[in-house]
């Protein structure tokens, strides 16, 4: 019996109703008396709903941007903390942003196709994340879903254009060549403020038919990936029984946030027509938990979404935390991997707690009728799954709200195994060796057993083996070393550079020229104002004195670009072009600003000022380079000092690059070095 190596829970074995159950004990703290108990009965005969799985979201937004930089050895090991079976969250399902080239949270996505017929397939990091993840796990399960797009599919519904239609079957096309079979397919992320209508539901009719032609007729539309109309018209499943075509063209009822947002996985809704469709119900994103108060509320919604609307698939936003510092949705995600230079990353308790299902069930198996619900008001709830074949069940039991402990009584029938049963657990908030803890493994009487259930946890009952929880050695944290060289990546990217909108890409061949690549504005997901601008930032926390250097080719009239320094975008504020920091830019007819931005106003031109008429010419590269040290800006531009400034708003932040617009700059040789 393997009980693990944790310090602060010990053993105890007690009887419970004559049969041998483990159990845990708290050191220097007094049990509490048991009153509550709470019966079960798994009858596997009784076999409800599919179970299609437990997955995370990798996008909306750059929040997976530093995955591929990290060092081989630490980058295997987050994967397999993500996708390997048995070992960390165990993925079923991964959901990838297809790239629009804008700011869809905490950065921008590449497009694969950025004008109409020019088709990239190795455009982003996304391709190479999805097939490490496959190599895992041949059976995750691939799910594409936009939130903005490229400017030539056309706005005049609000992206919902036949030539989105054909884009998406372009990124088909790419998913395939990249070895990646896509089971499900999403319109747009939130698009739909007002709800479904005629002309989009012609839309969905329209993309079922186009991957039926493009050979992609198992792909399932997942619709409409936005928030459920609770009591208001406008709701997809409003629409489904009076119109055949769009009932066939959609698979599964996709719906963010089911149980509140932030999620309380208390209150779960969905309309009563989504019910009554006889659709798969789906929380296509439970988005922006904490660390510490979205344990609790993920590990409610896990089960509560099932007993109380019946979904079947729930999907958490985001997979990770790896990108750029000073971003909004820094403190999210399963795991934190914002130091590729040393190879640094933590292992989050949100892991755990979806492993707690993820580990010991499959997409496929079902949900036992009877054998899910709520142990009784705060007591918590269970959810109870079965193999197709009645070979394995699990039972999963969660107590966060619990005031006390309590008594579990299962009893296991109808042809589903009553040989040994394994217990896991993982004690909410607690440390790392209370999580995914290995209890050990009880020996039912007659098909029946209890174990005492305490507070704040999450356990599992499983007839499954071959669980275990991941831990290799992993460095410690370090600063970003200096100075820093942008070189490509295995994405073709800047190393470390995060871009925020727009896109920042190598020109073929080249190891020191990269391009703003966006053609003209994209149709965006939020804020589509003609305000933004691309912009790409590096960094880490408590970046100070630097100086970030590069020379920028204008390629057109009328172009403009910069250096951004000491950048930071509030945790509070989710559009793309609002953020802190100082820029020195320069046009192509010679002008020049030192500016300073800040959130919430406009900014503030600190100095300006025009060089001479030759000093700027197309396709010639110029000199820049922007220092803040102390409260000293010292702005050159080909060498010369064009101001020296002081300014004592901002004393750290991120360095980065910036346009004008959706045109293409070249920046060759960026670097950040120490000031002084």
């Amino acid at each position: 019996m393997r009980l693990g190596s944790g310090k602060v829970w010990g053993v105890a074995v007690v009887a419970l109703t004559g049969i041998l159950a483990v159990a845990p004990s708290v050191a220097a703290r007094p049990a509490p008396a048991i009153v509550h108990v709470a019966h079960v009965t798994v009858n596997g005969a009784r076999a409800g709903a599919a179970f299609q799985g437990v997955g995370a979201i990798s996008g909306g937004g750059g929040n997976s941007r530093l995955l591929i930089e990290y060092p081989p050895a630490q980058r295997q090991q987050i994967l397999d903390y993500l996708f390997k079976p048995g070992y960390g969250a165990d993925l079923q399902i991964l959901k990838l942003e297809i790239g629009g080239d804008a700011y869809a949270t905490d950065g921008s996505e590449v497009s694969i196709e950025q004008t109409n017929g020019t088709i990239n397939c190795n455009a982003g990091y996304e391709w190479w994340l999805a097939e490490q993840a496959v190599k895992l796990d041949p059976s995750l399960q691939i799910y594409g879903l936009q939130w903005n797009a490229p400017g030539w599919i056309g706005d005049s519904q609000g992206g919902w254009t036949n030539a989105d239609i054909k884009y998406i079957i372009d990124w088909m096309n790419c998913a395939k060549q990249n070895h990646l079979t896509v089971k499900y397919l999403g319109g747009w992320n939130e698009h739909l403020p007002h709800g479904i209508n005629a002309p989009l539901m012609q839309w969905f009719i329209n993309l079922r038919a186009a991957l039926d032609n493009a050979g992609y007729t198992s792909t399932q539309i997942v619709a409409t990936d936005s928030f459920a109309k609770i009591g208001k018209p406008g709701d997809i499943s409003d629409f489904l029984a009076g119109h055949p075509a769009f009932d066939h063209s959609i698979g599964v009822l996709g719906y963010h946030n089911l149980c509140r947002y932030p999620a309380t996985g208390n209150n779960c809704e969905v309309p009563v027509a989504a019910r009554r469709s006889g659709k798969p119900i789906w929380e296509s994103e439970i988005g922006a938990l904490r660390e510490t108060t979205g344990i609790p509320a993920m590990a409610r919604s896990l089960d509560n979404a099932y007993i109380q609307v019946n979904a079947t698939g729930l999907i958490e936003w985001p997979l990770v935390s790896s990108m750029p510092a000073n971003l909004p949705e820094e403190d999210r995600g399963l795991i934190y991997a914002p130091q590729p230079w040393g190879g640094h990353y933590s292992v989050n308790e949100m892991t755990w707690v979806l492993a707690q299902t993820t580990e010991f069930t499959k997409p496929g198996w079902v949900h036992v009728r009877g054998a899910a619900g709520s142990l009784g008001g705060m007591y918590g709830s269970y959810n109870t799954y079965e193999a197709a074949d009645h070979s394995n069940w699990s039972l999963v039991a969660q107590t966060t709200q619990a005031p006390q402990d309590q008594t579990l009584t299962v009893h296991v029938d109808s042809g589903l195994p009553g040989t040994a049963v394994h217990v896991w657990s993982t004690r909410l908030n607690g440390g790392n060796s209370t999580w995914f803890f290995n209890r050990g493994t009880i020996h039912p009487s007659g098909g029946t057993f209890s174990y005492t259930l305490k507070p704040d946890f999450i356990y599992t009952f499983t007839t499954t083996t071959g669980q275990h929880k991941g831990g290799p050695k992993v460095p410690g944290s370090k600063k970003m070393p200096m100075p820093y060289t942008a070189r490509p990546d295995l994405s073709n990217e800047p190393t470390d550079l995060g871009p925020q909108d727009g896109s920042f890409e190598y020109l073929p061949g080249s190891t020191t020229t990269f391009e703003q690549t966006t053609v003209g504005q994209p149709v965006f997901w939020q804020n589509p104002v003609s305000t933004r601008f691309p912009y790409a930032v590096v960094g880490d926390n408590g970046m100070k004195n630097y100086t970030v250097s590069a020379s920028v080719t204008f390629t057109g009239a009328g172009q403009v670009a910069g250096l951004i320094s000491r950048f930071s975008h509030p945790k509070a504020d989710g559009i793309a072009q609002r953020f802190y920091a100082y820029q020195l830019t320069l046009n192509t007819s010679g002008g020049w600003k030192l500016i300073r931005n800040t959130v919430g106003k406009p900014a503030t031109i600190l100095a300006h000022g025009t060089l001479a008429a030759a000093a700027v010419q197309l396709n010639t590269p110029i000199s820049m380079s922007l220092t803040a040290n102390g409260s000293r800006l010292t702005g050159k531009i080909n060498g010369a000092t064009v101001k020296i400034k002081t300014d004592r708003n901002y004393a750290t932040g991120d360095a980065g690059v910036s346009t004008g617009g959706w045109y293409q700059v070249h920046f060759t040789n960026l670097k950040i070095t120490p000031a002084g």
